[in-house]
């Protein structure tokens, strides 16, 4: 079975060859030089100062209270909206993101992301260098979920240069365990890890990084490409390189996963159980491992419940996998759409997420579930 999947990967590999080496020498000259001419530029009415939020949404079904929501925690703290639009606003959704923006621009949907990001960018150009900080946010996420500012006050308070609010793939991928003796082989952090990288959903730039050359060269010459997964793993995987290449850039992220040990450590084994069972996995394999072992945890050490946890998290990121924990024991501020979308006991144990959280912020996101088909695939909605 094996030596088929990895047969099966080989063949796409080879069939896609074609259209991924036409994007990697062309996407970016092509949208350059002609999808560009199509995008339309708005003045806002929020006044620009040195702290900008480059906000990337892709409303298919409109403009919603979440987005509205976002531009206004962003304006509260002193940061001027500068919001792309992967595709063309009605004129009552323009109007209400031009009332709650500094700038809106509209585009084509090439580069997905980090086309997005890098249009923003391009357009703030020299006045890059002068900002004392710059956030790229994009509408994968609700976000703040909370009335606390814990993203904000984070990279108010840090000093550190490039933030994000996770990290992903800092633990090794190792094969999963079959035995209980096998649960507590080492799973080190390592940031070194080759495709280790801080998720693009939310991250920070300081003036430090901003104000250097190779930083706007960075997007200028980023190639894009119309899929997906090459465009994250260039833009995802690539800026957080181009940071850690830079000795002099500091580096983490809200939710450092390098702490995560530490954290479940301190905490009792019947919690650590809890966290284990309330855990969101999509993935087949994994989900077998968890159900192999669940049942069992009660009879296991501490250090092996903790053990089988950082399993989890290396093998799924950590925005699945200890969502449920992250918000409602670390008061973690983003909540990811798609977890709505991976199955229907994901979408269930997120739904019962939602339902805890505050109620002006929960019946803004029930609306949007309920008016959004791909996000109540698999729930039923009042």
């Amino acid at each position: 079975m094996k030596l088929l999947r990895e047969i099966s990967r080989i063949a796409k590999q080879f069939i896609s060859f074609p259209i991924n080496f036409g994007n990697y020498i062309f996407g970016t000259f092509y949208y350059d030089n002609f999808l560009s001419k199509s995008k339309k530029t708005y003045s806002g009415h929020i006044s620009f100062n040195e702290r900008v939020v480059i906000f990337l949404i892709f409303p298919e079904k409109g403009i919603t209270k979440s987005h509205l929501r976002s531009l206004n925690h962003f304006i509260k703290n002193n940061y001027s909206p500068l919001v792309i639009c992967n595709l063309p606003l009605s004129t009552q959704d323009q109007k209400e993101i031009l009332s709650n923006c500094w700038t809106l621009i509209e585009r084509k949907n090439y580069g997905y992301d980090f086309g997005g990001y890098r249009e923003g960018i391009l357009f703030l150009n020299e006045k890059l260098k002068k900002l004392d900080n710059l956030i790229l946010i994009n509408d994968s996420t609700w976000f703040p979920i909370s009335h606390d500012n814990t993203y904000f006050d984070f990279i108010e308070n840090s000093n550190l240069d490039f933030i994000g609010a996770t990290s992903h793939y800092g633990f090794p991928r190792l094969q999963l365990p079959t035995e209980r003796e096998d649960l507590t082989k080492p799973l080190n952090f390592n940031s070194r890890n080759r495709r280790f990288h801080y998720a693009s959903y939310a991250l920070s730039f300081s003036n430090k990084i901003l104000k250097d050359n190779s930083f706007f060269n960075f997007w200028k010459k980023l190639r894009l490409s119309g899929t997906k997964n090459i465009i994250v793993r260039r833009g995802e995987v690539g800026i957080t390189q181009y940071v850690l290449k830079n000795k002099n850039y500091s580096h983490g992220s809200l939710i450092d996963s390098r702490q995560l040990k530490n954290i479940l450590k301190n905490l009792s084994k019947e919690i650590l159980i809890k966290i284990a069972q309330e855990s969101i996995i999509e993935n087949t394999s994994l989900k077998k491992f968890k159900n192999k072992f669940l049942r069992n945890l009660e009879d296991f050490s501490k250090d092996e419940v903790t053990a089988f946890i950082i399993i989890l998290v290396s093998r799924q990121i950590i925005v699945f996998s200890l969502i449920k924990f992250l918000i409602e024991e670390l008061n973690f501020p983003f909540l990811k759409k798609m977890l709505l979308k991976l199955d229907e006991e994901s979408a269930y144990s997120t739904y019962e997420i939602i339902k805890k959280l505050d109620h002006e912020i929960f019946d803004e996101i029930n609306s949007e579930i309920k008016e959004n088909r791909l996000l109540r695939g698999f729930i039923s909605v009042s």
